[in-house]
């Protein structure tokens, strides 16, 4: 009876422990995460955690930017890679919420499985010195006097500071001219050069440049961030808006649980490290750290609003 036992436990345990078995032994080889975006861009944000990942997983983590078209060529890549845990995806939220719905593409939210976040980025609405305007209040005092007289640039029709300036403008009962440029740097010189009005951009875009002359009126966030603790928020403004873009990782669906919870423990873990939130506000970044659950509730809010705004602006893919 006592040898029969052990071997019916034994077996048993072997049946129940083949899930786990399989999660132990990852990974044996190395891991790719792919940065849709040009390098010296997002991958910055993740560079500093590579050597931890890489020693904590004994396997090494090769960082691939690839990029084109705002996100959707590196995500899709991600989309149809097995999900085995060895090809993953570090995003802004964007590229999964907003890029689908102005793309004819095949995939969506729905295909990939968040892991974590790791940081948020609000947006910075400034004017340069010499506007008629130097805060928020009067920049609506103005756009209100005269509508549609009052321009600002972004990187592009459907890039995610058009849609935050656009949903800005919508909260406050606004219309503005939107002017498209290749990117943030050159919708600043436009601003500079006085071609423009005003700027919607990231921090890191917009704050380095406040010595030449940019003049930042307000932040897009919830609350106000440590890297800028005297630029006031929308909300405070009055405005019911608090925009950010999250980057975070994410897996092709599919993936096993195990390896999603392993993959979030460590980030959250590298992501905490003190170390790592003093570089990242180096550069005006904020360190936002959301596990699997909470990811996946911010990401389901913004898909809904992202939906909603896009369709009131006509610009969903047909």
């Amino acid at each position: 009876m006592i040898t029969t036992r052990r071997n019916v436990l034994a077996a048993t345990g072997l049946v129940l422990g083949a899930g786990p078995a399989r999660a132990q032994a990852y990974p044996d080889r190395a891991i790719r995460v792919i940065v849709p975006y040009a390098a010296g861009g997002a991958d910055q944000f993740i560079r500093p955690l590579q050597a931890r990942l890489t020693q904590a997983l004994g396997q090494p983590i090769v960082i691939d930017s690839v990029t084109g078209g705002g996100g959707a060529i590196g995500a899709n890549r991600v989309r149809a890679a097995a999900p085995d845990g060895y090809t993953l995806l570090f995003a802004g939220t964007g590229a999964l919420t907003a890029v689908p719905r102005l793309q004819r593409l095949n995939y969506s939210i729905a295909d990939f499985a968040p892991i974590a976040n790791l940081i948020a980025i609000p947006y910075v609405l400034a004017a340069r010195q010499g506007a008629p305007f130097t805060d928020f209040a009067g920049f609506l005092h103005a756009a209100r006097a005269r509508p549609e007289a009052l321009s600002y640039g972004t990187p592009g029709v459907g890039s995610t500071p058009h849609l935050v300036a656009e949903a800005m403008a919508k909260a406050a009962g606004v219309k503005l001219l939107h002017v498209s440029y290749s990117g943030v740097a050159t919708a600043v010189v436009g601003l500079l050069a006085g071609d423009i009005d005003l700027v919607m951009g990231a921090p890191g875009n917009i704050m380095p440049l406040v010595d030449r002359g940019v003049v930042p009126l307000a932040q897009t966030g919830a609350r106000r961030i440590a890297v800028l603790p005297d630029l006031p928020t929308l909300r405070e403004a009055g405005l019911a808006v608090d925009l950010v873009t999250r980057f975070g990782f994410f897996a092709p669906r599919g993936t096993d649980a195990a390896v999603l919870d392993r993959w979030s423990r460590l980030l959250l873990e590298g992501g905490g490290d003190p170390a790592y939130a003093q570089a990242m506000q180096r550069a005006f970044n904020e360190v936002e750290l959301l596990d699997r659950t909470r990811f996946q509730g911010f990401l389901a809010a913004e898909d809904a609003a992202t939906a909603e705004l896009l369709a009131a602006l006509n610009l969903a893919a047909g």
